[in-house]
């Protein structure tokens, strides 16, 4: 071999070997700096319900808690799909709204969008538009506006609406949190999550749930222990909190043998709250974890009853749900004493 070859080889063996430690260095510093663990919760209790039964008939889908009022909404019924309570004596005060295709009927089964204004919004009474209310002193609903909503293909799920015009859903076999303007209907950003091969988006292992707040956007996942926190303003990445069950063993098209990690979320003024298995299994209860919007671990509260929706009333501490397969005549109210929890934060 001459001099020159020897010196060719010497000198892509360097090249290489710079290469290599300049790509190491670059996936080093591409680490996340965002992640953090899920710290332990310096609050564990368990909650045992008080069950509120109630004289009217339902099986509850969703429920929203504004000012003194409960609003639930029923999947199962044709009449009277949507109920009202005063709150703490759940009277009920106002039932209505019927399915079909009238001007103020319901072509599918009524949705509320969350938001931290005094204000209640509906899905439901066409595909793609939603209506705004306003709430008086004495309970009374009036209806202020309707706002259009861009067609899609999919199904406008986790609806939230934000910073008065701004709404924010999960566009669930997209794999897509939406932002729009409600204002002209146009999508203002975008999160996109990676799909699997087989493209069932039910089980694709980022699949979740959404909540959102004027400045954050949680998405919680369902079949790992993993929750990602992003800024409302620019949709980017501020946080990713990973536990321990991050592998997700999903068994396709098979819900009963696959493990979910998270049922769903909701956010409120200072803290978001995450309904997850419990300890006492799937069948006999349930459990909400609380964290504030920095990701710290706040409490975390052990319920007696697995539910099927549930929502939060922060001003009051306490926490709303339906269990129909236990306690179909009403709602399970949980005391959490959530000023204690603002002291110990």
């Amino acid at each position: 071999m001459s001099k020159y070859a020897c010196i060719s080889i010497c000198h892509v063996c360097r090249m290489v070997c710079l290469s290599a430690g300049l790509l190491f260095m670059a996936c080093t510093e591409q680490k996340p700096t965002s992640q953090q663990k899920v710290e332990s919760f310096p609050v564990e209790k368990s909650l045992f319900a008080e069950r509120v039964k109630v004289n009217e008939v339902f099986s509850l889908s969703k429920m929203m808690c504004k000012g003194d009022y409960l609003f639930v909404s029923d999947a199962r019924s044709n009449e009277n799909l949507i109920h009202q309570y005063s709150l703490p004596d759940f009277k009920c005060v106002y039932e209505g709204g019927s399915k079909g295709q009238a001007e103020d009927e319901f072509q599918i089964f009524p949705v509320f969008c969350n938001t931290p204004a005094d204000k209640v919004y509906i899905w439901g009474y066409t595909m793609f538009s939603i209506r705004s209310f306003t709430l008086d002193n004495a309970g009374q609903l009036t209806f202020e506006r309707k706002y259009d909503l861009p067609i899609s293909g999919d199904m406008y799920n986790d609806i939230h609406v934000v910073r008065d015009s701004i709404l924010v859903m999960n566009e669930v076999s997209q794999l897509a949190i939406k932002k729009i303007n409600l204002n002209n209907q146009q999508i203002i950003g975008e999160i996109k999550f990676k799909k699997d091969e087989h493209n069932e988006s039910f089980f694709c292992e980022n699949s979740g749930y959404m909540a959102a707040n004027d400045s954050l956007i949680v998405y919680a996942y369902r079949y790992k222990k993993q929750i990602d926190i992003y800024d409302m303003g620019d949709m980017k990445l501020k946080k990713k909190l990973v536990g321990d069950e991050i592998a997700p063993h999903i068994v396709l098209y098979d819900p009963e043998s696959t493990v979910y990690r998270n049922y769903g979320i909701f956010a409120g003024k200072d803290y978001f709250y995450v309904w997850c298995p419990g300890k006492w299994g799937v069948k006999n209860g349930c459990s909400i974890e609380v964290y504030d919007y920095s990701g710290a671990s706040i409490a975390k509260y052990e319920l007696d009853a697995m539910l099927t929706t549930f929502t939060v009333d922060e001003r009051n501490g306490v926490i709303y749900g339906y269990a129909g397969r236990v306690f179909e005549d009403g709602f399970m109210r949980y005391t959490f004493q959530y000023r204690l929890i603002r002291t110990d934060k």
